[in-house]
């Protein structure tokens, strides 16, 4: 469950877009059950946008992601405004999908839906070429899961063993919102206002949050965890 989409909150001026690989903070519902290591967790995530800017509505982005590991991947569309206030940017974005995955006996379903408000502000520049940002963003999701894994003496999700069928399982579920805080600091390189490369972004995220927790398929009060992540984003479209 990522804790932020990653994007920039600077708009592009005009009509671009933007393609983003990345390893983003995440919470897993794994550890939620299991009790395992819930701080330093992340996820590979491939991300697209458009601008559309003049040709649309100003400030309009749409885009989607794809985040996860093989065999439990999530695609998540999203819609936003992004506005651009002296040498700081502000923007809003919305989203949500479904997914599930089921392997040695272990399943889920997920329905997440949420928001997220992120602002960005210009530190310095480096010469000609390069400029310093450090940001910021507020996201809360709703998130409602369910499904079957197995678990131990404990209460705490264990690995099912070679034979599923023999170890101990449970039926859980659980819903709630979640909130979760990042900050951001990036590198900005060849940002310009005219061009069809519109710029390259290399950013750090750091995200601190509450996730769900769960002993022996029933809900508890959840735990506080803390993440980070990479990415790495392109910006290009019209050159003018």
């Amino acid at each position: 469950m990522p804790t932020t989409t990653g994007i920039s909150a600077i708009p592009h001026g005009r009509p671009g877009g933007e393609v983003q690989l990345a390893t983003v903070p995440v919470f897993r519902l794994s550890s939620a059950a299991s009790g395992d290591d819930r701080n330093g967790q992340s996820t590979p995530q491939l991300s697209a946008l458009i601008d559309p800017d003049r040709w649309a509505i100003r400030g309009l982005i749409l885009g989607g992601r794809l985040f996860g590991e093989s065999g439990d991947t999530g695609l998540e569309p999203y819609v936003g405004y992004r506005r651009r206030v002296g040498g700081a940017s502000f923007a809003v974005v919305a989203f949500g999908t479904k997914m599930g995955a089921e392997k040695d006996g272990v399943t889920y379903d997920a329905t997440r839906v949420g928001g997220e408000v992120m602002g960005d502000a210009l530190l310095g520049t480096l010469g000609t070429w390069g400029q310093l940002h450090a940001g910021g963003s507020v996201a809360m999701t709703y998130l409602s899961a369910n499904g079957t894994y197995c678990v131990a003496d404990t209460g705490n999700g264990r690995d099912c063993g070679d034979d599923p069928a023999q170890v101990p399982r449970v039926d859980a579920e659980l819903s709630g919102v979640y909130t979760a805080g990042t900050l951001l600091f990036a590198l900005d390189i060849a940002r310009r206002s005219t061009g069809v490369l519109h710029g390259v972004r290399v950013g750090a995220m750091f995200s601190a949050g509450h996730m769900p927790r769960l002993i022996d398929g029933r809900q508890q009060r959840g735990d506080v965890f803390i993440s980070g992540g990479l990415g790495l984003t392109v910006g290009f479209g019209s050159s003018e």
